[in-house]
């Protein structure tokens, strides 16, 4: 989608690199055995007793091969949709946010949640960049998609899954 018309668009070369290596580490973290994934997921007692790495860590690794395809297939469409829109060095940024943002806001405000893995809430951060740039630079379907995700945000936050996404994405990716 384009921008306004004085704003700077930026190769996808450079990210698309940037994503595929990033979808790479993640495959290769997919590999390890089982133990060594539970040690990188986020876990809330572990969080708590000083594994910080964790909130950070948990967007990384995947309940199995499935539920990483649906995760990778949703960055390289991100990527392929708002890639373009900024440079490498803001997505860099917007990423490691979009991390801490999901960890931090996962052990102050959802104190249930016992551990979660998996990059949604990652890519739920991506698109709220994404659409609301497009909806900053005048494009009526951004504001509407921007619109999409927030509710589907608030009715996570609210009502718990949505009815499609545990089978989708192969079982419960947030646990109480």
């Amino acid at each position: 989608m384009p921008l306004a018309p004085d704003q700077e668009r930026f190769s996808l070369f450079p990210i698309g690199l940037i994503v595929a290596l990033f979808m790479l580490l993640m495959v290769a973290l997919q590999a390890l055995p089982a133990p060594w994934q539970q040690l990188l997921r986020y876990d809330r007692v572990a969080i708590g007793e000083g594994q910080w790495w964790r909130l950070f860590s948990g967007h990384f690794i995947h309940l199995d091969w499935k539920h990483l395809a649906l995760n990778l297939s949703g960055l390289g469409l991100g990527t392929w949709l708002f890639g373009a829109d900024r440079s490498p060095r803001r997505w860099l940024l917007a990423g490691f946010v979009a991390a801490a943002g999901c960890g931090l806001g996962l052990y102050c405000f959802a104190p249930t949640v016992g551990w979660c893995v998996g990059l949604s809430g990652m890519l739920h951060g991506f698109m709220i960049i994404g659409f609301g740039g497009w909806a900053l630079a005048g494009e009526r379907w951004g504001l509407l998609l921007l619109a999409v995700v927030v509710a589907k945000m608030g009715w996570e936050q609210l009502g718990g899954d949505m009815p499609w996404a545990t089978s989708l994405a192969g079982g419960q990716v947030v646990t109480a």
